[in-house]
């Protein structure tokens, strides 16, 4: 399967459709569904990434590449338009994977359902399907031949996991893990000498200003972000002043807070198949959905939750250092015993091997850095909010966020969608079906702020 040629990227909602040989369209895969329509004869293709089966009258009209109602015929018109004959279209379509032990929301389930449902009214036979499970996927089509290709995400990590021997799994140790954590940078003085002002309120401008301004890359990078299309001012923002006064603080120190994690969040996580920059997607992702979360429940501090979903995984970084061979064994057990990758881990790295998983070397760090004790229940507690002991909205607010970003595709690396949603989390909150399929809406927005830090 050849991977290597620069693909036209695919965003969650998003519709393309291309008359050019050259071209290939690629997407990555949740719960969502990819459509690829193609006309064999006259080689159009075009994709749309489905986010959920359909949405009110106003939302499939604004916004139809969203649902699959909406999104299938207006992918249809886009390749009339473009010149290709609806008789002769073909339709392939990948994804739909669902979260173990799903009962209530079965997001991929529905997507999938509406998909043939649709294609079905339009008279568009489904020549190919590569859907289900509890994986991602990646899924392309080449514009030349019509040709599509779907590749599990994480893939290449279960093939090593069923074939290895089990002598070629390597025992670690306490102290290496322990090494590791010290080696993790914390931010730096700058950007800690900043918060320190924004938390110490009140403040001016100015101060915030003088300290920013020490660090000429810092500096670069706000602005940058400033201007990005996301936040969308008809006005350059030249000078930081401008930029505070316009964003407000807390924008301000969100921004601040991404960028002092970026260096460290952009490596390889190998063990979980996370390819380079896909990491602080994901963590950027969670930060962002766990906000917009927190605001519609009135949560008091959401800044708060935007930093824990910022660092929820970080105990990840950690064990792909000292653990990595043994997330073989971990992907080996959830495919043959069908479990979760949580309980894979806590049986393979928990119990056995160093007594941690990345929730517990997650907690060790935030320990080690003294972060506030709402961010290190999070951590610890993220993947189980009813053992936090003070904060547990905050930490099912981060858990129901990281569940989002997972069924969306957002960095979701070979775990998938194999951990399941807490149902604490869903009462605590008073989350219903309709509530999560209206946060899932809110995806395209959250992958459009992700792309303004991206470039920096």
């Amino acid at each position: 399967m050849d991977f290597e040629a620069l693909p036209r990227f695919l965003s969650p909602g998003e519709i393309y459709v291309s008359s050019d040989k050259a071209e290939i369209i690629e997407t990555y895969l949740g719960s969502c569904v990819g459509i690829a329509l193609y006309d064999p004869q006259l080689s159009i293709g075009g994709m749309a990434h489905i986010i959920l089966p359909q949405g009110n009258k106003n939302k499939e009209s604004a916004i139809p590449g969203r649902y699959a109602s909406s999104g299938i015929p207006c992918l249809i018109r886009k390749m009339l338009k473009e010149g290709a004959v609806k008789e002769r279209l073909e339709a392939k379509i990948a994804g739909g994977a669902s979260i173990v032990n799903d009962t209530d929301l079965k997001i991929g389930q529905r997507n999938i359902a509406k998909v043939r449902e649709i294609l079905a009214e339009q008279g568009i036979p489904i020549i190919n399907e590569d859907v289900g499970g509890n994986f991602g996927r990646i899924f392309r089509l080449y514009i030349k031949n019509g040709r599509t290709e779907t590749r599990i995400i994480g893939q290449k990590l279960q093939e090593k996991a069923s074939t290895l021997p089990r002598a070629a799994f390597k025992e670690v140790t306490l102290k290496a893990l322990l090494q590791r954590i010290e080696e993790l940078r914390p931010m730096s003085k700058t950007i800690d000498r900043v918060l320190e002002i924004i938390e110490a309120d009140p403040f001016t401008v100015e101060e915030i200003k003088k300290e920013i301004y020490k660090d000429q890359v810092l500096t670069a990078n706000i602005l940058k972000i400033c201007n990005s299309p996301y936040y969308g001012f008809s006005q350059r923002i030249t000078n930081l002043s401008q930029g505070i006064v316009l964003l407000g603080i807390n924008t301000i120190k969100r921004i601040v807070i991404s960028l002092s994690f970026k260096d460290i969040f952009t490596s390889d996580v190998n063990s979980y198949s996370l390819k380079q920059g896909e990491f602080f997607e994901h963590a950027l992702g969670c930060a962002l959905m766990a906000e917009i979360i927190a605001r519609q429940k009135q949560y008091p501090e959401p800044e708060a939750v935007f930093t824990a979903g910022l660092l929820h995984d970080i105990g990840k970084l950690v064990l792909d250092q000292v653990a990595s061979s043994r997330f073989y064994l971990t992907m080996r057990k959830v495919l043959q015993e069908k479990v979760s990758f949580l309980e894979a881990e806590k049986e393979i790295l928990g119990y056995k091997i160093l007594g941690y998983t990345h929730s517990q070397v997650g907690e060790m760090v935030g320990r080690q850095w003294h972060l506030p004790k709402l961010l290190v229940e999070v951590i610890a507690y993220h993947h189980s909010p009813e053992k936090a002991q003070e904060f547990r909205a905050a930490v099912a607010i981060v858990h129901i966020a990281d569940v989002i970003c997972r069924m969306a595709g957002i960095g979701c690396g070979a775990v998938g969608l194999t951990n399941p949603v807490n149902p604490y989390a869903l009462r605590i909150l008073n989350l219903n079906a309709q509530e999560i399929d209206n946060l899932i809406e809110k995806v395209p927005e959250v992958v459009n702020a992700i792309k303004a830090f991206e470039q920096f």
